[in-house]
């Protein structure tokens, strides 16, 4: 019976929600480097397993069949019809901007039904562009889904884990499940 518990409550807590990606606003750097931000995004939202993500291929061809534009789509009601259009529960929007040698990445999780904000995030990156697109894009992603950068170091009886902070109470699940299991050792 405990066993069953724990599935469903893991189950409910880490369930994937259905979410697409809003190419994202270039500013101070061209359409095909934001273009290539947008798209590694995408595939750290999934390879993080945070959301199910609608492949860009797909959200195009849906978008192109209901003979909508995306580009110059960055308001909240914009993204939104978008967001309606392919289908999901949430949609990601934002934009990258640069100021000298500092790259600024500002996106949000938008609600598809109500329009408001889930989660918004700003992401600072100071170098170049390529790290950005390989260490930073993933940094971002953790961010949407719900992990802070910053790890705690966490400890409970001589039992020692670095986890990642998040809004999931992925540390609470975790120690709850020890504690079900009899697998910490008595205080």
């Amino acid at each position: 019976m405990k066993i069953i518990a724990i599935l469903c409550l893991t189950t409910f807590l880490f369930a994937q929600a259905p979410i697409a990606v809003m190419d994202f606003e270039g500013k101070g750097i061209s359409q095909t480097e934001a273009s290539a931000l947008t798209d590694r995004l995408r595939t750290e939202l999934y390879n993080g397993e945070y959301f199910v993500v609608v492949e860009r291929g797909m959200m195009e061809e849906i978008l192109t069949e209901q003979g909508f534009q995306q580009s110059g789509c960055t308001t909240n009601e914009c993204i939104v019809e978008v967001g309606r259009l392919v289908g999901v529960d949430r949609i990601v929007g934002g934009s990258v901007s640069k100021v000298g040698n500092l790259f600024s990445v500002s996106a949000r999780v938008v609600s598809v039904e109500t329009g408001e904000i889930f989660t918004s995030i700003t992401y600072d990156h100071s170098g170049k562009i390529e790290d950005l697109l390989s260490e930073g894009m993933k940094l971002v992603a953790m961010q949407l889904g719900g992990e802070d950068i910053i790890k705690e170091k966490v400890s409970y009886s001589g039992i020692r884990k670095y986890l990642p902070k998040t809004r999931k109470g992925s540390a609470l699940l975790l120690f709850t499940v020890w504690i079900i299991w009899g697998l910490l050792p008595p205080a």
